[in-house]
């Protein structure tokens, strides 16, 4: 049996339909059931053919037996009859050296004379000659208990040789039996084969139908149902794949409606987000990370890559600042089962607001500490000194640094008010020609030249007065400080004007200028330009008119060249309708 377990070793591992599986079974569980009816049952009808054979040679001595068993004395003559008529050779023998006492027969089968005498009845032998002149005929030995005067055991035996064709018959018909035997086994081994593969099929077509849908379920076609009118095993299983569709198809949309709310939420965060497996390859990017990576250096991908490698090992970390171009993005990385996550987050403004606040307060310490400095040295010299000029002059300059001490003060409170949108502006109509020659009464101190050009029709903006005659002061304060000082400079040039739906009013100074690349920092708190330093200031004017002008929903260009002087240029929205 070690083949055929190697067979189906061999079968096993090998992808075979399950048609030859019940085919080859079939076959199998019919030979092995052949065979062993064969074995069984051909030589049960060996033995009864042979038995039949026998019982055909005994028939020759039923009259015999009875004749025997009737006459007390053996009768020769009628013996050596009998034997002639039959064709038979007889004799009688002595047990023991089975000496022959009468008659002459061929040979005598000793074993046939044994069991008669020992059973005391008559027995019957059939044994092929192995050898000599008659080798390859039958020897039937009859051998029966007789008495013969003078001797304790004697038996009389009748012989015959039977030669092939006197037995053909049994032979014959053993061969016959034989062959339809195994006509009947190949018949069956049809029949088994065919019907096994007629089964296997229908059982095949059913299995390759579930097998068909399963691919189309894995292939994610959630509608793939089972139809069946058999309601078997297969049957059952074709529900329960119809139910595991169903159940799949309501979890596959209820993971899809979690991934696309997930993708929403993801999308839109401020934050970028990229999840990476354990190859560092990416597995997920929302909108923000996509613009984030196509925008940035090699050089920024190289440190997200490390950072990512690094948190898989270490846990959670964080890159405050990783340079990505003109930008500064913060990363928080932190390991994930098969993979890592980072959020990124852009932290420039951050980190500019932060650093403007350190300046801011670095600035407004110094500013604050000059005065300061100023009038505590004044007040020393005031005690010792007696002469009255002086002492004059040096109150008159410590009511100035008192002054610049409020000033100051004043700008960084209106500033952080500002900032805090705790200022409330009160809007109303406003005439800005006439805005403007207040404005220039109330710089008429100075002795400077102010010119005025309006032009005529320009209607009132509505906006703040006291907060527009402020921005429009601080830049007017600012021409006159920086083209020539508060006496004998060049006249300022103030001019009102309408431009693309706007009123447009236009500060001009013939002073030192702004060199071009200082401009787009001149709004900045704190910040001088260069040849500022030639006129007082904190660099919170402009700071201060910015803000103003934003919160009064207008804008400041300037236009300015070095040497030949400035234009700062108010965009005030002018009303669609009147009293609008």
């Amino acid at each position: 049996m070690t083949w055929l377990r190697e067979l189906g070793e061999r079968l096993r591992r090998s992808r075979v339909s399950i048609q030859i599986w019940l085919t080859l079974l079939f076959l199998f569980v019919t030979a092995f059931a052949a065979g062993t009816a064969y074995s069984i049952i051909y030589p049960r009808l060996e033995g009864i053919l042979v038995q039949s054979a026998e019982a055909s040679f005994n028939q020759a001595f039923e009259n015999l037996e009875d004749d025997i068993a009737n006459t007390p004395q053996l009768d020769q003559q009628y013996i050596n009859t009998y034997a002639t008529t039959r064709g038979l050779s007889w004799g009688i023998v002595r047990l023991g050296d089975s000496e022959v006492l009468m008659g002459n027969p061929d040979e005598i089968d000793s074993e046939a004379v044994q069991i008669a005498l020992s059973e005391g009845r008559p027995d019957t032998e059939l044994r092929e000659v192995e050898s000599g002149e008659l080798q390859g005929q039958t020897l039937a030995t009859y051998a029966a208990p007789v008495e013969v005067p003078g001797e304790s055991e004697a038996a009389l035996i009748f012989t015959r040789y039977y030669t092939e064709s006197d037995i053909s018959t049994v032979t014959s018909d053993l061969r016959r039996i034989n062959n339809l035997a195994l006509l009947a086994g190949a018949l069956a081994l049809l029949i088994a084969g065919f019907s096994g593969y007629v089964v296997a099929n229908l059982l095949a077509r059913r299995l390759n139908r579930l097998d068909v849908a399963a691919r189309r379920l894995a292939a994610g076609n959630f509608e793939e149902r089972i139809t069946t009118s058999v309601e078997d095993e297969i049957g059952s299983l074709g529900e329960t794949f119809n139910a595991m569709a169903s159940s799949l198809k309501g979890a596959f949309r209820q993971t899809q409606q979690e991934k696309a709310r997930s993708q929403v939420v993801l999308d839109g965060m401020t934050d970028a987000v990229v999840g990476v497996d354990r190859d560092l390859n990416p597995t997920f990017l929302n909108l923000r990370a996509r613009e984030l990576l196509e925008s940035s250096d090699s050089q920024f991908h190289d440190r997200l890559q490390q950072v990512l490698a690094k948190s898989r090992f270490s846990g959670q970390i964080t890159e405050p600042e990783a340079q990505a171009g003109d930008r500064i993005i913060e990363i928080r990385a932190a390991p994930l089962e098969d993979g890592a996550l980072a959020i990124l987050r852009d932290v420039t403004e951050q980190r500019q607001i932060e650093r403007a606040k350190a300046e801011f307060i670095a600035n407004a310490s110094h500013e604050l500490k000059t005065p300061l400095f100023a009038l505590s040295g004044y007040l020393e010299m005031l005690e010792d000194e007696e002469d009255e000029t002086i002492r004059k002059a040096f109150l008159e300059d410590m009511r100035a640094q008192t002054e610049r001490l409020k000033n100051l003060a004043r700008t960084l409170l209106d500033l952080s008010r500002l900032d805090a949108n705790a200022v409330t502006f009160r809007l109303e109509e406003v005439d800005l020609e006439e805005l403007l020659h207040e404005l220039r009464r109330d710089f008429a101190y100075t002795g400077r030249e102010i010119r005025i050009y309006a032009e005529d029709g320009v209607p009132s903006v509505r906006t703040d007065p006291i907060q527009l005659h402020r921005m429009l002061a601080i830049l007017l304060d600012n021409a006159l400080k920086y083209s020539g000082g508060r006496e004998g400079g060049q006249p300022v040039e103030i001019d009102l004007h309408r431009e693309d739906g706007h009123a447009l009013v236009s500060v001009a100074d013939r002073g030192c200028g702004i060199p071009e690349t200082e401009i787009p920092h001149i709004f900045e708190r704190f910040y001088r330009a260069q040849g500022s330093s030639r006129a007082d200031g904190t660099g919170l004017g402009l700071a201060l008119a910015g803000e103003i002008a934003h919160h009064l929903g207008g804008d400041i260009r300037v236009q300015s060249e070095p040497n030949r002087g400035s234009t700062f240029s108010v965009e005030l929205p002018l009303s669609t309708q009147p009293g609008e």
